[in-house]
């Protein structure tokens, strides 16, 4: 009897040690610390407006917002100039946090979507992501292609908005080719930009490694507040 009460007294034990191992490590896991760094899902948008510091005249806006679809909640990012120009909208998928759809406006201000060969621009663990799209320029032989890597590169603090807040940083190699298939030509350029992004918050921060460009979160508002500031 003894050991039958001493067997089950060992056996819960191991139990018991097995659930709080799984707790530790999903408390612990990246997927679940890295996501919680994107922005929040709410259906009601909200505008990010950030400036450019080395020159405090320019501005950028992210219009950020959830929609829920048949495969679940999704969150939409438009970007947009700081005279209110739609250029961008790229649409995550909150459950794996994949790109379902990247749409660019042209120069006629048509919405388009690109073709997406790679689909992972946001990175929940150590793991590089790695997003591709390509879309028509001016004309349908001129052609856009744009190549994200990010990686993770740890967790830090900034100040955004007049205190300290938790981010995570990703450093990230950006390559923007320009072809023109017509005439067989190719211009390249890349980039590394290093990103934060702010515990509950999303993207917080970005600027080059040369420090040439540096964008910094200066408010979140509603859409009527933002649409007051473009119709100036």
């Amino acid at each position: 009897m003894t050991r039958i009460v001493l067997g089950l007294i060992t056996a819960l034990t191991l139990i018991s040690c097995s659930e709080k191992k799984d707790k530790k490590s999903q408390s612990n896991n990246p997927v679940i610390a890295n996501q919680s760094f994107f922005y929040p899902y709410d259906t009601v948008p909200k505008i990010y407006q950030y400036r450019e510091i080395k020159n405090g005249m320019y501005e950028l806006f992210h219009r950020v917002y959830g929609i829920s679809r048949s495969n679940g909640k999704h969150i939409l990012l438009e970007t947009f100039t700081q005279d209110g120009r739609h250029t961008e909208t790229y649409d995550f998928l909150l459950d794996s946090m994949l790109v379902q759809e990247h749409l660019v406006v042209d120069a006629t201000g048509a919405i388009k979507p690109a073709f997406v060969n790679e689909n992972k621009l946001f990175p929940l663990d150590s793991i590089e992501t790695h997003f591709k799209s390509q879309f028509s320029g001016i004309s349908d032989v001129f052609v856009i292609e744009v190549d994200s890597r990010r990686r993770f590169n740890g967790f830090t603090k900034r100040d955004i908005l007049s205190k300290k807040m938790n981010c995570m940083k990703l450093i990230e190699t950006l390559r923007v080719t320009n072809r023109d298939d017509k005439l067989a030509l190719k211009n390249e350029e890349s980039i590394e930009i290093i990103r934060y992004y702010g515990k509950s918050i999303g993207l917080v921060e970005w600027h080059d490694v040369n420090d040439t460009q540096h964008y910094v979160l200066e408010d979140i508002m509603t859409q009527n507040e933002w649409l007051k500031i473009i119709a100036r």
